[in-house]
Formats: structure tokens, sequence, C-alpha cells
């Protein structure tokens, strides 16, 4: 059980109940000279403002909703009113009153949005009638997201086991490198420093699109704190690189390349290491463009209804709803990867495009996350990640002239 109340450390809330206060000692004292002076109608009067005093400072201070687990009882003026909680009919929130207005079987009322415990409560009436705040629901709701919005992944996870080469798929350090074509410059003529390096004859990939062989490599610059990312241009290679190498030279020795290789720099790699694969499933998640969409359709299919709700509105928290946590667990990626959906700090980038460039992004060429690895890997300024997409088409053919790479933080 929990109640609903004012907060009454809130400076209105303080200075409200010093004014009834006032009230009642003044108009108290007023009361006891009318009386000793024998002037009974003004006693009365003053006793009229003390009761008024008194009444305000209680109503002010009552508590507004007691609510137990199946039942509510709710005061109005000096009114109660015992509800079930399944019977609340619609919560609707006014934005510039800042109160909820609750009903229950036909009786309205307002919830002011600051008062303690007002948001445990709105967020408990709107679970109570939710189907998918039941176990029928989340596995419903869990069943279609693993039907229209999962595709095959690959984790990039750290083998400590073995010292990597310059062959190797890995995080950072001194990348393989054809010695006959120029090392990748930024647009102020500096060496870029390898990102991540991918070995496809050693992953064992099964995935139509991938390469079978070749190295495929993600180069960055640290001229900048963005580390070569364009605001404006986020898939123009000016100050990052992606490069593949189709042809490997085993004949390429470590100590040739380490003399074209620039310093270490600032970079968001924090320590190297080698990468071993391990076959997954990627969601698409709450930062996905088209997840309100699927929501939508989801409720379409499921429930036969017309209704527009991000995966939140319509799980709501896992204090609320605690099959909830089945879902967000589910859909929640930390691990370095390629393929499969595209997870996000702030936003989706492609929900700022037109329906026609957004969808030729349609593939993670590479995800990577600052949370991977226990946090030992890399961190992208605020423990973000960074994301590079490309096109599925372009990916079979081995095409990278255009990828788009961003990344972002908390």
């Amino acid at each position: 059980m929990y109640v609903v109340k004012i907060n009454q450390k809130q400076p209105f809330t303080i200075f409200e109940n010093v004014v009834f206060i006032l009230d009642i000692l003044v108009f108290s004292i007023c009361t006891v000279f009318s009386l000793l002076s024998k002037e009974y109608s003004p006693a009365f009067g003053f006793i009229g403002f003390v009761l008024f005093g008194i009444i305000c400072l209680q109503q002010t201070n009552a508590v507004l909703a007691c609510v137990h687990d199946d039942y509510v009882v709710i005061r109005k003026f000096l009114k109660k009113y015992r509800f079930e909680l399944k019977q609340v009919e619609n919560v609707e929130y006014k934005v510039f009153q800042r109160r909820y207005e609750v009903i229950f079987s036909g009786k309205k009322f307002s919830v002011p949005y600051e008062y303690i415990n007002s948001q445990k409560f709105i967020s408990s009436l709107k679970m109570v009638n939710n189907y998918f705040a039941t176990k029928e629901g989340i596995e419903k709701i869990k069943n279609y997201i693993k039907q229209n919005a999962s595709a095959e992944s690959f984790l990039l996870l750290p083998d400590k086991n073995i010292t990597p080469t310059i062959f190797s798929s890995k995080i950072g350090g001194l990348p393989y490198w054809d010695l006959s074509i120029q090392y990748p410059l930024d647009s102020a003529g500096n060496k870029m420093h390898l990102l991540c390096q991918i070995n496809f004859s050693d992953c064992k990939f099964e995935n139509p699109i991938l390469p079978k062989n070749g190295i495929l490599q993600f180069f960055v610059s640290s001229s900048d704190e963005f580390y070569g990312m364009n605001w404006e241009n986020a898939a123009e290679q000016k100050n990052w690189r992606i490069v593949f190498h189709e042809q490997i030279n085993s004949g390429v020795k470590a100590e040739d390349i380490r003399k074209i290789v620039p310093e270490i720099s600032i970079t968001p790699v924090l320590n190297g290491f080698a990468l071993k694969f391990s076959k997954s499933v990627s969601y698409m998640n709450d930062s996905d463009y088209r997840m309100d969409r699927l929501m939508e359709d989801a409720i379409k299919e499921i429930l036969h209804e017309d209704s527009a709700k991000s995966i939140y509105e319509l799980l709501g928290t896992e204090e609320e709803n605690p099959y909830s946590a089945e879902i967000y667990k589910m859909l929640q990626e930390t691990e370095n990867y390629i393929l499969g959906f595209p997870s996000f700090i702030q936003e989706d980038v492609r929900q700022n495009m037109s329906e026609e460039e957004a969808s030729y992004y349609d593939t993670t060429l590479l995800h990577l996350d600052s949370s991977s690895c226990n946090g030992e890997a890399m961190c992208w300024g605020d423990m973000g990640c960074a994301n590079f997409l490309i096109n599925s088409d372009a990916l079979k053919k081995r095409d990278f002239s255009k990828v788009y790479y961003t990344w972002d933080c908390f």
C-alpha cells in the first residue's frame, strides 16, 4: 500500500501552510479579544475565519489517494470514494495544468503531477487493463518481435588467449596493410588509426551477403574530438575510412608495417585485442526509427486495435510491469557485432532521412559499443556506441564506398 499526497517540502506548499496557520492564529486571538470584550457578533465572524483556515490546512495536507493491491480510496473535497483498480476507464495528462485526469466508473478525479507517488499511481493504473502486462500478452509480443524484427548477427568477442598478429581479427592494434598502396590519410594529411579489423577467412561466417575471405578494416582520424565523424555528410570518408583487402599477401611482415603506421594517439580504443566470433540473433530495439510502427502493427495483429504507442508506453517500466523485463532484456545489445539491427544511444539517425534514403541503410556493417568487453575495449564519448550502416546489395558487391558512420553517447 502507498499514498498519494502533496509534497510538504515544496516552497509553494510551505507558503500555503504558513498562510493558513497564521490565519488560524490571528483570528483565534481576535476571537478571544472579542469574547473578552463581549463583542459576540465579531467573535462569530472570527470563528468562521478560524474554521476556514483549519479546513484549508486539512484539505491541503490530506492524503489524495490510498492505493492498495487491487483497490484505491480517493478523496474529493470532503468525500471519499472506493474503487477497484480495474474500474479505471481513462488516464489523461493535461500538459498546461500539469496534472492527470483519472476517470473511475464515470467519476473524474484530478491528480497533480508534483504529488508524492503520483507517477507511480498513474503508471499502475495504465497497466491495470493492459493485456501486455500479463504473461500471455508478453509471450505474444515477444513472438511477434521474433517473427517480424529479428535478424542474424555475429558478436565480436575478445579472445584473450591469443596474441593478435597483423592478419588477426581484432580491435585496435597493428593493421595488415598492402605496402603497394598508400596508407589511409585524413583531410589534414595525417595517418589514421585502426579501429577494427575483420579477417573473414578466420570467421567462418555462413551468411550469403558476407565475404568468405579478405580483410575488412575501419580507420578513424584522431585529429578531431569526433574521430572523423562528419555531421553534415556522414557517408563521406574524409576523416575515416573503410578498406577491404580482397587478396592477402601473407609475406607482409609486422616490422614493415610498423614503419608506416602512425604513433599511438587518442582514439576510442582503450585496449587492443584479438576477436573471436559467436553467431547470435539481433532484434529491433526501441532506438530504431521503425520500432513505433512495429508496435502499431503488433497491436493491430494481436488485439485487432488501431493504436500508436511506443514500446515503453505499451509495456511500461519493469517496476510497473514485471513481465516487461523479459522483452527489454531480449532487445538489449551491448556487445560489438556485425549485421543485425543497429543500436543508438540518442536516436536513430535514419529518422531524419527521407524514406528512400533511410531504407538504403538497411544493414549494420559494424556496431561498436563502449559497454562491450566489460568496458575494457573502447569508450565513445560518455559510454556511447558507433554504427557503420551499409546497403545489403552494396555489401554483396563488396562496395564500401557509401557507408554511414555515426556515433553518439549519453
